[in-house]
């Protein structure tokens, strides 16, 4: 099973008022909280705020990494639209009002792309197609645009938000295993585009499994399980989930 994690906490700047609404913040804090990345980086990773001259998103020394969500496009936008909508006032309350269903059309509908269900079906050939293809399907589009992130000349940590968890809070042992068989499934085909066009840079991608964030390397096309950290010990993150709560 999974779901989208809700707009507070992936789409940037949605809470009116809150500083800390945005992704990026919990993604440097995953990456501090990694034993193994700060085994590979020892340096402690910093947000770079100004990214005026292509800088990247954080640095740990001269290592810098850019952050992809890699949402599709229209879920994205389907997100934003339809969900419940938050502002901090002038005295520190938060506020809770209906999203912009008025941007929707007359059905009140949105058509929204699920990546990892649209990636599995293509090719390498098939993502070579649609990269330099007009005339696209809706889902063609957004997939065009997911590979247009992954041409980025930089090392990226990929983060798919999605919460994945077993039916009826069955979580078996080897569940980390069969999320990340399902996910190299999915994606395999991605990770070839980027490996050849892009060869030498680095790739890392994440999601959440239960409460946590579960962090791996691609390397030669295949995900490698580098660490599991709790969402709780990602201050903003924890922050941002608060949202979910007022909202239920």
């Amino acid at each position: 099973m999974l779901r989208q994690l809700d707009a507070p906490v992936t789409v940037k700047n949605f809470v009116r008022n809150d500083p800390l609404c945005n992704y990026e913040f919990y993604m440097v804090e995953l990456l501090n909280r990694s034993a193994e990345m700060r085994r590979l980086h020892p340096q402690e990773f910093l947000w770079h705020q100004s990214q005026a001259h292509a800088e990247c998103d954080a640095y740990s020394g001269d290592y810098g990494i850019d952050f992809k969500l890699i949402a599709s496009q229209s879920s994205m936008k389907a997100t934003s639209l339809l969900s419940p909508r938050y502002q901090i006032d002038e005295n520190g309350f938060i506020i809770g009002y209906e999203g912009k269903r008025d941007k929707l059309n007359v059905e009140n509908e949105i058509t929204v792309t699920r990546m990892h269900a649209a990636l599995r079906q293509l090719t390498l050939d098939d993502l070579e197609r649609i990269r330099s293809g007009e005339g696209l399907q809706t889902y063609e589009k957004d997939v065009r645009i997911f590979l247009e992130k992954l041409e980025t000349k930089k090392h990226l940590l990929l983060f798919y938000p999605y919460e994945y968890r077993f039916s009826q809070d069955r979580q078996p042992a080897d569940g980390v295993s069969i999320l990340t068989a399902a996910l190299q499934k999915s994606f395999v085909s991605a990770f070839c585009y980027r490996s050849k066009h892009l060869p030498m840079f680095e790739t890392y991608l994440t999601t959440m499994y239960y409460d946590d964030f579960v962090l791996f390397r691609i390397t030669q096309n295949q995900l490698r399980l580098m660490d599991a950290v709790p969402g709780r010990l990602c201050p903003t993150y924890d922050h941002l989930r608060q949202y979910d709560w007022i909202g239920r």
